[in-house]
């Protein structure tokens, strides 16, 4: 961290509640987090945000990368409606107007590159390293999958890949995780914070080992989540208090940043 800990808790502090006047799903802990791993490279590159409705994470991602001095971050996001994600945006076809606007009036418009298509799409043409990259747009099992094969091979060793809504009922971030991050020899440390789960990748798989019981540990609490919500079942009645239980048994509770840190520092050391 580029300063002391309590300067950058009451600048997290102030994005946070700035950021709880755009409409959006994120709750404060996981504004927090996202400020913190914005806020601190843990690798060299650029900041995808995969998906960004009104702008809230991406009001949150800029700021913040600003605050590590960087220039720019990217968003993509096709700004279509309706969106199963998305709260109902009664007789509008778009996001697009509330986005701009919230930015524009945040200033933080200049800082962001935004892409007004489909992920993959970008995908296409995208040619630069990722240090952070931010999954929050299609929470289908394929379109989350798909979201993380294209941008994998442009991770930095030591970037951060965050999904969101890993912890609610969607398909496509708790299988991903569970079986592309959490089981990969490619990922070390990891986690949640509330639906968010994240993990740092490494390029050289040595640089995992020590990390492989904590997250199988991980991969057994998360993986009971799946058979809820694979297929896109919808869950009611009983069944939904079942996954409710089952979730309480995941870990999902706000990080301490020097712990994070700590945990995330120097990715290429032994």
């Amino acid at each position: 961290m580029n300063c002391p800990p309590d300067e950058f808790q009451r600048f997290s502090a102030g994005i946070v509640s700035e950021a709880c006047e755009i409409e959006g799903y994120l709750s404060p802990d996981e504004m927090r987090f996202l400020s913190l791993i914005a806020a601190v490279p843990r690798a060299s590159g650029e900041v995808l945000e995969i998906g960004s409705f009104k702008g809230r994470s991406t009001f949150i991602l800029a700021s913040c990368a600003r605050f590590a001095g960087q220039e720019k971050i990217h968003a993509v996001d096709p700004l279509i409606a309706p969106a199963e994600t998305d709260p109902d945006l009664g007789t509008e076809d778009s996001s697009e107007r509330d986005f701009f606007a919230n930015l524009e009036l945040r200033g933080v418009a200049e800082f962001v590159a935004f892409h007004k298509e489909l992920s993959h799409e970008l995908a296409e043409h995208w040619d630069s390293p990722i240090r952070l990259l931010w999954i929050d747009g299609d929470h289908t099992y394929e379109g989350t999958k798909r979201d993380l094969d294209c941008f994998r091979p442009f991770l930095s060793d030591g970037a951060i890949v965050a999904i969101h809504d890993a912890l609610h009922e969607f398909e496509g971030g708790i299988r991903v995780f569970a079986e592309d991050i959490l089981l990969s020899r490619s990922f070390g440390a990891c986690g949640f914070v509330g639906s968010i789960a994240w993990s740092q990748y490494r390029s050289d798989s040595l640089q995992t080992r020590h990390f492989i019981g904590e997250k199988l540990a991980l991969y057994k609490k998360a993986s009971r989540l799946i058979p809820y919500v694979a297929f896109g079942r919808r869950l009611e009645g009983f069944e939904k208090k079942k996954y409710k239980l089952v979730r309480s048994r995941v870990p999902h509770g706000a990080v301490d940043p020097e712990e994070w840190l700590a945990l995330t520092a120097n990715p290429g050391a032994a």
